[in-house]
Order: C-alpha cells, then structure tokens, then sequence
C-alpha cells in the first residue's frame, strides 16, 4: 500500500466497512475515492448481513467473495487497501453475530498493523457491524447513515432496529445523508450531523455539451425521450410510469438500469423501453438523450427517508426533471416540477418540454458546489485528525 505514497506521515487514516468495493457505486464510495488524496483508506467489504438465497445471483456473489477472501488485502488504487473477511453468512444467531463480530476486529488489527494505521477513524455503513464497533472502543467510530435499513425488503425490521440500537450506543458521531434520517437519529444520538449526497458534476455536466454521443439504441426512438436511470425496482411507482405511457403513446420512456423487481409486475407497452444496466461512465451519454428525466418514486418508508442521488445528477446535466414530492427533492422545487400521479406526471412534463432555456444553465450552477469533492472535504473536518506527532 505504500508504493506510490510519497507523503504517508501527512495522510489521515480510514477504516471503512461497507460494500463491496467496485460491485456498484455507491455514495460512500463516492466519499471514499475523493479523500485518497488526503487519506489512505482500509476498505472491508461487505458483512452481507442478508441471508443468502440459493439462486444464481447470491451463488456467484459467493464464489466470488471466496475468491477475494483467499487473495488476502488488495490495493486497487493509492493509498487504498481492500479486504475481503471470511465470514458466517447467518446474522440471524447472536452467536453467529458475536463470532464474525471477533473475526473482522481481529482483521482489522492485523491490518492496521500492517500499514501502520495508528491513528485512524473506524466508519460503518451497516448496523450489521455494531458487533465490531462495540469491541473497538480505543478508536474514532463514526456510522454514515445513508439509509433507513429497517424499511429494506429481505431484511429482517426488527433485528436491524436492534442492531442500530447497538450501533448507534457504540459510535461517537453519526452522519446522515437526508432531513429525515437526521431527524430519526437525533432521538437517539446526541452527535448527528445531515450530510447531502453530491454529484459527480464533471462526469454528468458532459451531458449538456451538443457534442456528446446519444448511445446508438436511443438514436432511431420517437421524441421525446422521457428517462430514467437507477435500479428497476419495487420502490418505484410502476402505476405512474404505465399511466405516462399509456396517455402518450407516442412518447418514449426509457428506463436504464438492472430490475430487482418482477419483470411480469413492470408495465409492458410498446413505447416502454427497459435497457438493462449500463456502465457509470456510459450514463452521460443516455442523460443527455433524455428530454425529460424522471424520478418517480413512491411516497414508502424507504423513500421518505432516502435522497436521491440521480436528481443531482440529473440536474448537473441541466435537464428538466418531474419528481414525486419527496422530502429531500421538495427544497429543489424551482428547478424541479413535482407531481403525485401519473396525470400530473404528463402534465408537469408537458410543461417542461416547454420550459425556458435559462432553466438548463441554472440547474447546472447549482450543482457546481455539491460536487463529491466537496462532500468529502466535509467529511474529512468530521473525521479523526492527524495526531500532533504526524505533522
């Protein structure tokens, strides 16, 4: 890991626990590649906190993450070390939880002795991993709440409330990405700070440049282009996208992205395009050909506490967007049409096809401060500081 780091005495040191690094990409993640440059980083992939299920998709996750356990700590980029624990996938038993808890603390003391972290901060994405932050009392352990966990389908409400109980007991600082997690967490925790999603604003304003290519299964679709890019999933209202494409059947939707959900259960009509998922470096392109952007979610548990981080993206490309009224998409409402139904879904975007130029140029402003880099300069003053021997 020191290879290529001229300046170790002078970075900050992180311990992250949280998803797989690279499988998606994720806000943390986000956070975590911008502050390389500052700090060197001790990624522990994910605890995978859900029970397995015997289907094609969690057997190869498997395989794959037996793979990486067995090739030991990684280093993908400077300053970066990933690492893969081998652990008891039943978080359903506490002795199972207790076990895997002793595991990655013991990993990451290996670890950290091994890069000479001394003085570094402990960061949780899951409350999966109270176990370890309650045995890790000697260092800065801070939880980055991104979600509401107990509202996610396949895991059990009742043990993740339990477990964030635990975690939230263990941790000395927890930053929350929406109002409403800020809100929800500071009945429990007396150190809670709201910390918003950015944007990736030089990869997604590359959409507002005419010269960008329009991917070539977008090129020969009838305009406009109604879109939307993200996980095709239960927390979307397949009832408003159905009604959009059934009032105007000669518009186009598109939807980019993997589906989790039933495909029988999503809407089928001809003028409904489902494209699969495409690379993160591709997106631009498909932004760019889409002449209205779409977040058309339900007002559920998950969505009220969660913020979207397509809108920024969305609008860093300057393009009109119609969103449901969620709570961290409504301080955005002058740059942004909100709607409830699927017949004010096409009203509102009827009048965005007719919007005024200046609006495009505006939406971009906004987002040229909320970049990532700036985010995780903000994290970075909420994290441990060198100690006073290190300068």
């Amino acid at each position: 890991m020191r290879a290529g780091v001229s300046r170790v005495s002078e970075l900050r040191e992180v311990v992250w626990l949280g998803e797989d690094w690279g499988r998606h990409p994720t806000t943390a993640q986000f956070l975590a590649r911008h502050l390389l440059d500052s700090f060197r980083i001790i990624w522990i992939n994910s605890l995978g906190w859900r029970t397995p299920r015997l289907d094609r998709e969690d057997l190869t996750r498997i395989v794959t993450k037996l793979r990486q356990a067995a090739r030991g700590p990684q280093a993908p980029a400077p300053n970066l070390v990933v690492y893969t624990p081998l652990l008891v996938p039943w978080y359903r038993s506490g002795t199972v939880r207790a076990l895997n808890a002793v595991l990655v603390e013991r990993a990451i003391r290996r670890l950290t002795r091994r890069f000479g972290f001394t003085n570094y901060s402990l960061v949780t994405t899951i409350p999966a991993a109270e176990g370890v932050f309650r045995r890790m009392r000697d260092v800065h352990r801070v939880y980055y709440c991104a979600d509401e966990h107990a509202t996610f389908p396949g895991l059990r409400p009742d043990l993740v409330r339990h477990l964030e109980r635990n975690l939230l007991q263990a941790v000395d600082l927890v930053v929350t990405t929406s109002r409403g997690l800020l809100e929800a967490k500071s009945t429990q925790h007396q150190n809670v700070t709201y910390l918003p999603h950015g944007v990736d604003f030089d990869h997604f304003s590359k959409a507002a440049d005419p010269a960008l290519a329009i991917p070539e299964d977008l090129r020969a679709l009838p305009r406009p282009i109604i879109g939307f890019h993200g996980l095709i999933r239960e927390v979307l209202d397949f009832g408003i996208i159905d009604t959009i494409a059934r009032l105007r059947p000669n518009w186009s939707i598109v939807l980019v992205g993997n589906r989790t959900f039933d495909a029988g259960a999503s809407p089928q009509r001809p003028n409904i395009h489902y494209l699969g998922a495409r690379s993160h470096a591709a997106l631009p392109g498909f932004v760019r050909a889409f002449d209205v952007c779409l977040i058309p979610y339900r007002l559920i548990p998950t969505t009220i506490y969660m913020n979207p981080v397509k809108l920024r993206e969305y609008l860093a490309a300057g393009k009109p967007v119609v969103s449901t009224p969620l709570p961290e998409v409504l301080p955005y409402r002058e740059v942004v049409q909100i709607a409830a139904t699927g017949e004010e879904f096409v009203s509102k975007i009827e009048a965005s096809l007719r919007e005024d130029e200046s609006l495009r140029q505006r939406r971009i402003d906004l987002m040229r401060n909320e970049s990532w880099a700036a985010r995780a300069a903000e994290l970075a003053d909420l994290l441990k500081p060198l100690s006073p021997s290190r300068y």
